[in-house]
């Protein structure tokens, strides 16, 4: 059988930011552009541009964020909502990062919040000066990374194009419980917005894993594989309770429940797992 032939479109927008200021400034028609600047000053650029073409397209605003990590170009883009644009300097981040209430770190949720206020922390400043070692200790690996963010650090890489690896719901709960049923009726809300996501993407999982962090903020998770895949709340549901029982003892409380299924594959090809082949009774002739 011949193969089919792909055809693969790249577009390239022509010198993008010389076009820029050639449409923006026409007294620039038909002469020679230079266009310099520092990184920001570009990003910035880009930004305004991408700002106009979503607003032109869908007649929808966006806000944007510059800065020279993801945790500060973040932060930056929730700043001046609606339709706004924020620049965080390098010179400017230390006391930007210092002023910055905990509640607006990455990772930092209403119960993670209060406990640290209970501790007297109260913004980027606060976080800084407890040190790295003593928020490790409060809380494990998370609060590492908290220091660092507080110090203006992230070398986390941007990728702009990424494979989906799993899908999965998490909930941090507002307070600490330890009764297993009310567990299993999180997890099932939990499954069933895996699954209609799932559906959505067309895609099933060959792993399902439970995720439970403890009041103590340890996190352990449990897996379970199987050929034919996970997809349906149903399927998932069984599995999910297990590894529940043999986690919660009722001593230790729960903080955060999650649900992911990972390994994914396409609709067609669990349809092919799922195939079964019943043999005939008579296999074969009577004589």
């Amino acid at each position: 059988m011949q193969e089919k032939t792909r055809a693969i479109l790249h577009i390239d927008l022509d010198a993008f930011y010389a076009s820029v200021e050639q449409r923006d400034h026409p007294e620039y028609q038909g002469k020679p552009v230079i266009v310099g600047g520092s990184p920001e000053e570009e990003a910035v650029q880009l930004a305004r541009e991408i700002k106009r073409q979503i607003r032109e397209q869908t007649e929808l605003t966006a806000s944007a964020g510059v800065s020279y990590c993801k945790f500060l170009a973040k932060i930056a883009s929730d700043r001046n909502k609606p339709d706004g644009l924020t620049i965080i300097t390098p010179q400017e981040a230390p006391a930007f990062v210092e002023a910055l209430p905990i509640e607006k770190f990455f990772g930092v949720g209403k119960v993670t919040a209060i406990r640290l206020r209970t501790l007297g922390i109260q913004n980027g400043a606060d976080l800084k000066g407890l040190g790295e070692e003593r928020l490790h200790e409060l809380l494990g690996k998370h609060g590492a990374q908290l220091y660092r963010y507080a110090c203006g650090e992230d070398n986390r890489s941007v990728e702009p194009v990424r494979v989906r690896k799993s899908v999965g719901k998490e909930i941090t709960l507002e307070r600490d419980i330890r009764d297993r049923g009310e567990m299993e009726h999180i997890l099932e809300k939990l499954a069933t917005q895996v699954e209609r996501r799932l559906v959505e993407l067309g895609l099933a999982g060959k792993t399902v894993t439970l995720k439970v962090r403890w009041s103590n903020f340890d996190l352990v998770t449990r897996a379970e594989s199987r050929t034919q895949g996970f997809q349906q709340t149903e399927e998932m549901l069984p599995v999910l309770h297990s590894q529940l029982s043999r986690l919660v003892d009722g001593k230790q409380s729960v903080r955060l429940l999650g649900v992911i299924v990972s390994g994914l594959f396409s609709q067609e090809e669990m349809r092919r797992e799922r195939q079964v082949v019943t043999p005939s009774l008579w296999s074969g002739e009577l004589l």
